[in-house]
């Protein structure tokens, strides 16, 4: 019997991550484990341009150009990603046996988890995934979602994120930060940002969460959302 893959995010501050291939596929691997804060480590021959200005910056550290499993020891997760796909079986394998976590391009199935194809915005994050049974249709299903996801999700959020913190400080019930915040969230934001009707929005949130928050209050907080280097 096969079982689905367990949807999960996981935090990868300061994770250990060896990475076996600086290939190009080597490579979207390590500008996505650094963009989330991973201690990267990387095992290979070749190197691409960018790999290469990483370890010269000391953002990533080569370990040395051939696999061996004793470089294993002390990392939180691999990354198997040759063009060797014998060799990315065999790290799998060698990951298994050290009950690491795994990721293999050649098979995905080999591995103990599959790093789906994700929409970023702001603190909104969509993972898609197929299960390794096809990667290029959850990419195209990703550019699809894109296009339904704008920017304007991460104004929303940013809001909502300040907006929650503010009602916290106010020490009421938690029935009814909860009321306040299902009101709040059932207002049509989106367009508001779309359209910059910060004053409609504003008027909407305050009665709808009157008296807690003046109008003043809300106005802060929309205009630190709306912050452009946000």
């Amino acid at each position: 019997m096969s079982f689905p893959p367990y949807p999960l995010f996981l935090r990868l501050e300061n994770a250990r991550c060896l990475v076996v291939g600086g290939g190009s596929v080597g490579e979207r691997k390590i500008r996505a484990l650094l963009s989330h804060g991973a201690r990267v480590f990387v095992i290979s021959r070749k190197l691409t341009p960018f790999l290469k200005e990483c370890i010269q910056r000391g953002d990533a550290t080569l370990l040395r150009d051939q696999y061996d499993c004793s470089l294993l020891e002390d990392m939180d997760m691999v990354f198997a990603a040759t063009s060797d796909s014998e060799l990315n079986s065999r790290i799998a394998g060698d990951a298994r046996e050290k009950r690491l976590w795994c990721n293999t391009v050649s098979n995905p199935r080999e591995g103990s988890f599959i790093v789906p194809s994700v929409i970023h915005r702001g603190s909104l994050s969509i993972a898609i995934s197929t299960g390794g049974a096809s990667p290029a249709i959850a990419r195209l299903i990703r550019e699809r979602l894109e296009g339904q996801f704008g920017f304007e999700w991460a104004r929303m959020l940013r809001f909502m994120e300040l907006f929650r913190e503010k009602i916290q400080t106010k020490g009421l019930e938690s029935s009814e930060n909860q009321n306040i915040f299902r009101a709040v969230s059932r207002l049509p934001l989106l367009e508001w940002i779309q359209e910059q009707r910060e004053e409609d929005a504003v008027q909407a949130i305050c009665r709808a969460c009157e008296p807690v928050l003046t109008v003043k209050e809300i106005q802060l907080l929309w205009k630190e959302a709306w912050n452009p280097s946000f």
